[in-house]
């Protein structure tokens, strides 16, 4: 089994910035490079470096999914962030590497200024299979919506080689060009083989809701994803409904031994939660509970909750809740002083 890094690397900014400059520049998050790939006896290293900041904290997602993972040698993800000399080190170890470890990883860092994302996608190659000779089709970036005046654009890139034919369909219907639908499509210049595409639907109504999916193929494979749709119907025709967090959250004291963190979100399916605190992952115990549970009397909302008990100057941070569903994620924020 061999790696097989399928993204062209690009600079990001000048790493030829002498010390002094670096440390005029107070600003979110500058990666000096897009991510690589180095390969090590027992896995694989994901690596790139930072303009030097104190305050830089990383989260890593695989194909959107964040890993958990800690600086313990016997864990499956390692994740680095580190000084070294005038620049900040940001790694990610894969250990004990299979073909399920194939995918799109993200880092996204963040400082008190903003924060940045870098990618890299991740092939696994098989010494032993025959050579397709090509990429199959992978969701470099998955659809996601946006409103333009009377239009609303459905976009994503695709990650593909030789270049996919795409389709896209409402529901099991497939929808051609009209006075209602456009399509666009185009290539990423610093990466010919990632693929911007964009459904444009004209004028939408709540007639337009469902689920859209957009399928690429080519002669090495295909891949189709799907987005949900809603337009405001009642709670009592919400069939697929994205995650989204509908209310302003909660920071509430019932007592000077509690505090407990709470977001309102819609969706159906029911979301996954996962709470962070300061960029790690927030390790439920007998001090910190978390709980999701259905709102009465009202479908498809949900109660998020992270419960802390006899709190300290030691859970003080920012605080993020992360919600998802199959059919769309969002986030919401704390500051815990």
């Amino acid at each position: 089994m061999s790696i097989q890094s399928t993204t062209q690397k690009t600079p990001i900014v000048d790493k030829g910035l002498d010390a002094q400059t670096i440390k005029k520049l107070p600003g979110p998050p500058e990666f000096t490079e897009e991510l690589r790939m180095r390969q090590e006896t027992d896995g694989v290293l994901l690596e790139s470096f930072l303009i030097y900041e104190p305050e830089h904290q990383a989260t890593w997602f695989k194909d959107d999914v964040p890993l958990l993972g800690a600086l313990d040698f016997d864990e499956k993800y390692q994740p680095f962030l580190e000084r070294r000399g005038d620049w900040t080190y940001c790694a990610l170890a894969i250990r004990h590497l299979s073909n399920d470890d194939a995918g799109n990883y993200m880092v996204n860092v963040r400082n008190k200024h903003g924060e940045k994302a870098n990618h890299v996608r991740l092939s696994m190659k098989d010494e032993n299979a025959p050579t397709k000779g090509g990429i199959e089709p992978t969701f470099f970036r998955k659809p996601s919506s946006r409103q333009e005046g009377k239009k609303l654009h459905l976009e994503c890139e695709i990650e593909a080689l030789p270049r996919p034919d795409i389709f896209w369909f409402l529901g099991t219907t497939q929808i051609e060009e009209s006075d209602k639908y456009s399509m666009f499509r185009a290539i990423q210049p610093s990466n010919p083989n990632i693929h911007f595409v964009r459904l444009t639907i004209n004028e939408p109504s709540a007639a337009d809701g469902g689920n859209y999916v957009v399928k690429a193929v080519n002669s090495v494979g295909e891949k189709d994803c799907t987005l949900a749709l809603n337009f405001g119907g009642g709670a009592e025709d919400e069939e697929n409904v994205p995650a989204r967090i509908y209310e302003q959250p909660l920071l509430l004291q019932p007592n000077p031994s509690t505090i407990i963190l709470e977001a309102h979100i819609h969706a159906n399916p029911k979301p996954k939660i996962t709470w962070l605190c300061n960029g790690d992952f927030v390790k439920e115990s007998e001090k910190k509970v978390a709980r999701v549970e259905a709102k009465d009397g009202e479908k498809n909302k949900w109660t998020a909750t992270l419960t802390i008990l006899n709190p300290s100057k030691a859970d003080s941070g920012d605080y993020k809740c992360s919600v998802k569903n199959k059919w769309g994620n969002d986030h919401t924020t704390f500051n815990l002083g």
